[in-house]
């Protein structure tokens, strides 16, 4: 049986890898951001100076103030009077003017402007300006104004019957970076390849090579040698990614956006990584045996879209609750479906990141979702081995439920 199982295995893994399909559904999360980039190289070649035209109404000293300090990235003039600064907006002379009246400013931009102001921006630099004019009527010097500006500095830590560890925002960004990378490696994987597993039962029974196939070995090496196959083309599809990852992050170590990207990863808590990749696994592997079962309910190739649909709709529930219920994290609802197998896979590590679920819930409900694994996977032997070979021409949810009967 090993050797049959390894021959259709290998026979699945072989004749996927070497259709230009596979490469382009690996290659393509890497043509969006180069299409990204170029389109934003090219705007930004094509667009010129976008340096917004800021005038300021009757206040020299303000308009020195910003041109000295260059707290605002903008070019600053000066304007006698609103009416004068209107009309240059009219004639597209500037983008916008900035008025102070009774220590309060109102800033009036241009709506056909190609440049925007950004109100946080604005604000900021305004209120370092009257920072600075404060510190000069208390007669602060620049030491002491820096002082006041210099924030608490504050060391977030976690306490629990472990011991004390590092915590805090940085923890958790790391964290809940990794389990939104895991949500939506979940997800797309399962697109491409519950569709793909899908697709190629469907093919055999429409052909009617299933029959030939099962003279020579049992349904069941059907049945897992395909799973085994595509999990192998999965596993081939994350490795390139690692690959790809490491080498980027060592040949661009020296790019600041790297150097971020890696401080965040070294932020990350090593159990809370372990549970992430184990429950990646188990969770996909999860959904291919669901799929294969549903699959072998499909006739024909038309039928594919309406078998993995309902998976697909399955596995956003837990990413969707997330993100739904990130207001009301407490929520029982919530709590009770961070423990349903299917659901937790991508709903724990969301939950496990912000600290919502403790590190013992998230591997209860791992093991509950390893459970429902096994249960899958060996009743889906029975359903598999009964309908590869059934050409029913009831629905197939019609049919499930009737296997599910029986």
């Amino acid at each position: 049986m090993f050797k049959q199982l390894k021959l259709v295995a290998g026979q699945v893994y072989r004749t996927k890898i070497k259709t230009p399909s596979f490469w382009l559904t690996v290659l393509t999360p890497l043509l969006i951001p180069i299409v990204m980039f170029a389109i934003g190289f090219i705007i930004a070649k094509t667009s010129g100076n976008t340096t917004p035209k800021l005038a300021v109404v009757d206040n020299t000293a303000l308009v020195q103030t910003l041109k000295t300090d260059k707290v605002l990235d903008a070019k600053i003039s000066g304007v006698a009077d609103v009416k004068t600064a209107k009309q240059k907006i009219l004639d597209e002379k500037i983008d916008g003017y900035l008025v102070k009246s009774d220590g309060k400013y109102t800033l009036v931009a241009s709506t056909d402007g190609a440049t925007k102001f950004n109100e946080t921006t604005v604000k900021t630099a305004l209120s370092q300006i009257e920072l600075a004019e404060k510190a000069t009527h208390f007669k602060l010097s620049s030491e002491e104004l820096l002082s006041l500006q210099t924030p608490a500095d504050l060391t977030m830590k976690t306490l629990s019957k472990k011991g004390e560890s590092d915590g805090g925002e940085g923890k958790n960004a790391a964290n809940y970076l990794i389990s939104t990378v895991v949500a939506i490696v979940i997800f797309m994987l399962l697109m491409v390849y519950t569709n793909m597993i899908a697709q190629e039962i469907a093919n055999e029974k429409s052909s009617r090579i299933m029959e030939t196939l099962l003279a020579a070995t049992s349904a069941k090496v059907q049945y897992y040698g395909k799973i085994i196959g595509i999990g192998l083309l999965i596993l081939t599809h994350i490795l390139f990614y690692v690959v790809l990852i490491v080498g980027a992050s060592i040949s661009l170590k020296d790019n600041e956006m790297v150097k971020k990207v890696l401080e965040m990863i070294n932020g990350v808590d090593l159990n809370f990584l372990i549970f992430s990749i184990l429950m990646l696994v188990v969770g996909l592997l999860s959904y291919l045996f669901l799929t294969a079962i549903i699959a072998s309910l499909v006739n024909d190739q038309s039928q594919v879209q309406q078998a993995v649909q309902p998976i697909a709709i399955l596995s956003t529930i837990g990413y969707m609750a997330g993100i739904v219920g990130a207001s009301v994290p407490n929520n029982i609802v919530l709590k009770v479906l961070s423990f349903i197998p299917f659901v937790s896979t991508t709903l724990v590590p969301s939950r496990l990141s912000t600290e919502l679920s403790t590190l013992t819930d998230a591997y209860i409900a791992l093991a509950l979702q390893a459970v429902a694994l096994l249960i899958v996977a060996k009743f889906g032997e029975q359903i598999y081995a009964k309908n590869v070979l059934s050409y029913s021409d009831e629905k197939i949810f019609k049919q499930f439920l009737q296997n599910l009967k029986k």
